[in-house]
């Protein structure tokens, strides 16, 4: 039940044809100084150029139907993108594929208030937010201030925070392109909660609080994973990651998706969203990667836990909107729900109401533990930027686009 509400951070400064603001080079390269003495630059690894035809193939990145071109009312090639980047030289590096726009830099630093003020005034010019992670550009000050804003792209899988932070990206007005595909960490953290809860490795971790080892109760868990059925609700790019790595697990999976009955190979039976309380009953473990809108609020309450499995296990990634906590909270006590995981935003962080310190529940942050990838691996942030500026690239070009979000339609 991760929930992200990232802020803007702070104007900071252009690239080759930007107004500098701020200088990238002074404030990222400079030496920084504490108590009076001077600390040592910190080294950059160079930026990959990635290969994005690898990156479509591997993940699925889905190509719009229609072009840019004819998703965009007047839509004209663009004279400046305001972008939110990581480290002092990426810029650069994006300006290579779109050559003849001007780009201003954005990054995190200073309160929302603060960071809002400082881009207000380039807000105005911007044809294009475009950030492949934090800050989030899209802050209804901003977006009312962006007059010639066309099109969006975001980061993240869950874009609830921007749909409901303006009305007119909620009825929309932009081209709203997101990271919804490359998000393969919140699949991992579902499988490790997946996994620790059918092999109840969450009771026996507890035996490090005593001084001797002492078998602990392990009720009706300590499952044998291969065999299982898993129902993915919510067949989207996590969804699918996780429905792959159930398979070759030995699991059976089946899923829901709101979209059509299509599904990858490994997936037996992919049901449409109506069809979620005939199928919820079939499952060993409910596995929850739905977004966050008006039809998927408090779907799972007291009725749909009790079309579970009795002992079924229930986990989710979704936003905390879509579980009726009590609920959930009273299922487990019963012994309905025989565990339960799920990921609570930290930043506010979210009180999952009347689960705290029960037995058969594992609490996470949101997307789990800090990734770190494996030396020589291409980081999953690179993929996002791979993919953000393939889709500058195509947006000036007036081409179809990757991972677009059909908001007004589907709220997603």
């Amino acid at each position: 039940m991760g929930m992200t509400r990232n802020h803007i951070r702070q104007l900071l400064s252009g690239s080759v044809m930007a107004a500098c603001v701020f200088s990238i080079c002074a404030m990222a390269d400079a030496p920084a100084r504490a108590q009076g003495a001077a600390a040592p630059a910190r080294t950059l690894a160079p930026i990959p150029e990635g290969d994005v035809n690898a990156l479509i193939k591997k993940y699925g990145l889905i190509e719009s139907k229609q072009t840019a071109k004819e998703m965009v009312p007047d839509w004209t090639k663009p004279k400046m993108m305001l972008v939110a980047v990581d480290r002092p030289d990426r810029l650069a590096w994006l300006q290579k594929a779109v050559p003849d726009v001007k780009l201003v830099a954005v990054r995190q630093r200073g309160t929302p208030a603060q960071n809002v003020a400082e881009a207000l005034p380039y807000a105005a010019d911007a044809d294009a937010f475009v950030g492949a992670q934090p800050p989030r550009l899209c802050i209804e000050d901003l977006i009312k201030a962006a007059k010639n804003l066309k099109w969006i792209q975001e980061p993240g899988a869950g874009i609830d925070d921007c749909r409901d932070a303006s009305p007119e990206i909620a009825a929309g007005k932009f081209l709203f392109t997101d990271g919804t595909k490359l998000k393969g960490n919140v699949a991992e953290n579902l499988l490790g909660m997946m996994v620790t809860l059918m092999r109840a490795e969450d009771l026996q971790v507890k035996m490090d609080l005593a001084p001797h080892i002492q078998r602990p109760d392990f009720g009706q868990r300590g499952w044998q994973i291969a065999g299982r059925t898993l129902l993915v609700v919510g067949l989207g790019g996590i969804g699918t990651d996780l429905a792959r790595d159930a398979h070759a697990l030995g699991m059976h999976v089946i899923a829901t998706r709101a979209s059509s009955h299509e599904g990858p190979d490994f997936v037996d039976y992919v049901g449409l969203s109506n069809e979620l309380p005939d199928l919820i009953g079939k499952a060993d473990v409910v596995a929850v990667a739905a977004p966050y809108t008006p039809e998927t609020k408090g779907m799972f309450d007291a009725a749909m836990f009790a079309r579970m499995k009795k002992g079924a296990i229930f986990i989710s990634t979704s936003r905390e909107q879509l579980v009726v906590e009590p609920d959930l909270a009273a299922a487990v006590k019963s012994g309905q729900v025989g565990a339960a995981g799920f990921e609570i935003n930290i930043g506010p962080m979210h009180e999952p109401e009347g689960l705290w310190g029960l037995p058969n529940v594992l609490i996470t942050t949101h997307q789990g533990a800090p990734l770190v990838e494996a030396e020589g691996a291409v980081s999953q942030n690179e993929n996002l930027w791979v993919m953000m500026r393939e889709n500058m690239r195509r947006y000036t070009a007036g081409e179809k686009m990757l991972s677009v979000a059909e908001i007004a339609k589907r709220g997603y």
